[in-house]
């Protein structure tokens, strides 16, 4: 956490005008009061970036992305709240002033220490590497690393003794918990005394995103095991928050919109690098996290998962796919056929083969449908049936209708299934073909806005409404479980209001109700489309809540506030309340 006085904040907010600040990155042009440019977040050909002068603030009305001057500098520069205050104080000319307790001042005082520890040891690394003729050269030169590369990375050799590190640190001055606390040595089985972590091995020294050295992966030179290993979790190092190469990936991504390629391995990213690929990462021997995830998204909006192609890479994949998509990121998948990993595909077609692929990349959409063709033969009826029904709950969670209808489509093509069966498969019995329609521009009036495409959701929300107007015992029940606020669609919303109230429906109203609504009034079916409604409203009331939780974390992080803390403790209870009303349905 980063502790700088609130007074601090304020003079930094204050002397750091927000046009400015901004116009050294994008070119802003006067809009009345306000300025405005496209927005640098996200590729826009019309300029929806709005800065504000009176309030300091920026909002871009493509992306929704908006904040303060330290929130655009975090953004920008990739970089976190503590360093986006330090670069706009050296511009403002302030000097720097934090409050940091006596517990917080001594984890920073270890971390710093561990950090020069980890040094020293890639140092001791490196220079054992190149300290003559040895095998751990040769392995890397087996698998085609140049001088230049090796370098880069800092790669090294841990040397086949059991004490080399140990010796050479403990001659530095480090004591023996400061060795067992970086992860770089352990308890001798006999408990006396310790030894070095790493022997016989291929060191990798791991990097923070500001290129610190956190840790170290050693890859072993013979057939022991563990093939590979890391440092243990310590103060500086937490293998599922990290990335292995995000300090040199990051510099590499010249906007958001370029993707960060996520591969398997150490030598994946390396051999990558090499070929001028070098905007990749590798977990750190973990499945892929939502710490990870986080840590993408800090950075680009989008991925390119380039795992290995067995089967462990291929589930891998489907997990790394969820993740990386509930973190908000667009995922593609890299098709390697023919090769087992990124390694050896760049050595074997070259950098534009590679680029080429990486170009061809299919959507996580179209590789999780491949993945099912694979398990159904859609050449017999049972095979194709299936597919089809695999295929639905795929196209189910999709938040756009217009993705949903591109894949109903190409699957009643393949299949031969038609498309209103498979509608009716993802949405629900009460789909029409006609939702895939753009309503006539002419039978939309002013006041109202009728969605050109409706969802799964809409049609839930409008039959529930539709069977509140043609059966009156139903209407209490859904008035008594459902609020106006529980309606995404504002028409809908409109509706529910007047239903309430009994007042009467314009013709509008009632024609947006028989659009999707027409069939029998089916009571079964009430409680489900009932909680399909609540349940939805109730996510996104969670979300908006971690929203706010979130900006206001980072508010408490520059500085204790009691009336913050309070009001964070207030939405947990609100966040904790939604969630125990989610399990209900």
């Amino acid at each position: 956490m980063n502790y700088f006085a609130e007074d601090f904040i304020d003079e930094i907010k204050e002397r750091s005008d927000i046009v400015q600040i901004i116009s050294e990155y994008v070119d802003l042009h006067r809009a009345g009061t306000n300025f405005k440019a496209r927005c640098p977040f996200h590729g826009e050909k019309t300029p929806s970036f709005i800065v504000s002068p009176s309030k300091q603030m920026y909002k871009c009305f493509g992306c929704g992305e908006g904040g303060d001057v330290i929130k655009f500098v975090m953004k920008m520069e990739n970089v976190e709240f503590k360093e986006a205050l330090e670069m706009l104080a050296k511009k403002a000319g302030i000097e720097i002033v934090r409050e940091i307790d006596p517990e917080m001042s001594e984890k920073i005082n270890q971390r710093k220490r561990y950090e020069h520890i980890n040094v020293e040891a890639a140092r001791y690394f490196f220079r054992l590497l190149w300290n003559g003729q040895n095998k751990a050269q040769a392995y890397l030169s087996k698998r085609g690393l140049d001088p230049k590369t090796i370098k880069i990375f800092g790669l090294g050799y841990s040397g086949d003794a059991w004490d080399n590190l140990t010796k050479h640190l403990l001659g530095l001055g480090y004591s023996k918990e400061d060795l067992l606390n970086a992860g770089l040595a352990t308890e001798k089985k006999s408990g006396d005394g310790i030894r070095d972590r790493f022997v016989n091995r291929i060191m990798f020294p791991i990097f923070d995103h500001t290129g610190n050295v956190i840790g170290f992966g050693g890859r072993v030179l013979d057939e022991s095991l563990p093939k590979y290993l890391n440092s243990p979790e310590t103060i500086t190092f937490s293998k599922s928050k990290n990335l292995y190469a995000i300090n040199f990936a990051k510099k590499n991504i010249a906007s958001r919109e370029k993707p960060l390629i996520i591969v398997e391995g150490y030598m994946d990213v390396i051999a990558l690098y090499q070929y001028g690929v070098q905007n990749v990462v590798a977990p750190l021997g973990t499945a892929l996290t939502m710490d990870q995830a986080g840590l993408v998204k800090r950075f680009t909006d989008k991925a390119v998962i380039a795992f290995d192609s067995d089967r462990a890479g291929i589930a891998a994949t489907l997990r790394g796919i969820d993740i990386l998509s509930s973190k908000g990121i667009d995922v593609k998948v890299l098709d390697l056929s023919g090769s087992k990993d990124p390694d050896e595909y760049i050595r074997k077609n070259g950098a534009d083969s590679f680029q080429r692929a990486l170009e061809a990349a299919v959507s996580s959409v179209q590789f999780k449908i491949d993945e099912i063709k694979r398990e159904h033969n859609i050449n017999t009826d049972e095979g194709n049936i299936n597919f089809c029904k695999e295929v639905s709950k795929i196209l189910k969670d999709l938040d756009s209708p217009v993705e949903a209808e591109y894949y109903i489509k190409k699957i009643s093509n393949e299949t031969g299934i038609s498309v209103s069966a498979l509608g009716k498969q993802v949405y629900g019995k009460y789909f029409s073909t006609r939702q895939f329609n753009v309503v006539p521009a002419e039978k939309v009036k002013s006041s109202i806005k009728l969605d050109a495409i409706k969802d799964g959701l809409d049609i839930a929300e409008k039959k529930l409404l539709w069977m509140a107007v043609k059966k009156e015992s139903l209407k209490p029940v859904i008035m008594a479980k459902l609020e106006g606020e529980d309606f995404q669609n504002g028409l809908n919303r409109d509706i529910f209001e007047k239903i309430k109230i009994a007042a009467a429906l314009d013709e509008h109203e009632v024609e947006a109700l028989s659009f999707d609504g027409e069939g029998p009034v089916d009571e079964q079916e009430l409680e489900s489309l009932i909680s399909r409604v609540k349940k939805n409203s109730l996510k996104k009331q969670s979300e908006r809540l971690k929203e706010i939780q979130k900006h206001l974390q980072l508010q408490l992080d520059s500085g204790y506030c009691e009336e913050k803390e309070k009001e964070l403790l207030k939405i947990g209870m609100q966040i904790l309340g939604i969630e125990n009303e989610l399990r209900k349905y």
